[in-house]
């Protein structure tokens, strides 16, 4: 599915972007695990007594992190054969799921979502990983859809300082006017960038929710600073290109 082409573009601009890529079943299976983890974060709120969650707020912008586990049969999209070929066009042959987390905003609700690199939210220095964007439903530009800022366009691919957003939560780290590739596609399409690639989403602005679900895997286990401990997830995928991952053997993080 994936061409030379594409590739190529990954490793000059930072991103490529595949169009109606997800299976039916997979899609169904991904919109269903939407709502089942939406319910399970509305009674951590219940729980917590509030309606603000790191960068979640209730009824606004949702951002579901490593719950995949908690939702049936989203695995098989994690580490099906369609992220096995997107690891192997970016990152090679060897792959750990880093990150998953549904981000999703509520209909004439969404908050925007300001540029950074999804490194910016580690702040250090990493070997780039591969982040998935799935369009959950049709992404517009009046639904908030993502955009991405090519490398040869901000002149920037390497890591650089963000700035926190008290109110929001939210990490910026591009101040400029440059309005980067809308990501104007069909559900079931991928956007598909390096962890150095700025990108952004806009605002929801329609009366429908709009859900998309992020996946990222690293080619090796990413560690946090002077330990041996793993940041977030690091569930081995593949292995000299063949899947290894097996959900029995998984421990939820």
């Amino acid at each position: 599915m994936i061409t030379e082409q594409q590739r190529q573009q990954y490793i000059d601009e930072g991103y490529f972007i595949l169009e109606r890529a997800i299976s039916d079943e997979h899609l169904q299976i991904m919109r269903d695990a939407c709502e089942h983890l939406i319910g399970i974060m509305h009674a951590e709120m219940d729980r917590q007594g509030t309606d603000h969650i790191h960068i979640s707020h209730r009824g606004k912008r949702y951002h579901i992190a490593k719950q995949y586990h908690q939702a049936p049969r989203l695995d098989e999209y994690v580490f099906g054969d369609l992220m096995a070929e997107v690891c192997q066009a970016t990152i090679g042959e060897t792959a750990y799921l880093f990150y998953d987390q549904y981000v999703v905003k509520a209909a004439e609700q969404g908050i925007k979502f300001s540029w950074h690199q999804d490194g910016g939210y580690l702040g250090f220095y990493h070997r780039p990983y591969v982040t998935v964007w799935a369009a959950v439903d049709d992404m517009t530009l009046e639904n908030g859809t993502a955009s991405v800022m090519p490398f040869s366009t901000i002149g920037i691919r390497t890591l650089v300082e963000h700035v926190r957003d008290p109110v929001t939560g939210d990490k910026t780290g591009y101040f400029g006017n440059e309005p980067g590739i809308l990501a104007i596609v069909p559900a079931g399409s991928l956007v598909v960038f390096s962890s150095l690639t700025f990108h952004r989403s806009g605002a929801n602005t329609t009366n429908r929710m709009r859900r998309a679900y992020v996946t990222q895997y690293s080619p090796a286990p990413i560690y946090k600073p002077n330990t041996t401990e793993p940041m977030h997830l690091a569930v081995s995928f593949l292995e000299n290109g063949e899947v290894v991952y097996r959900a029995a053997m998984e421990s939820p993080v």
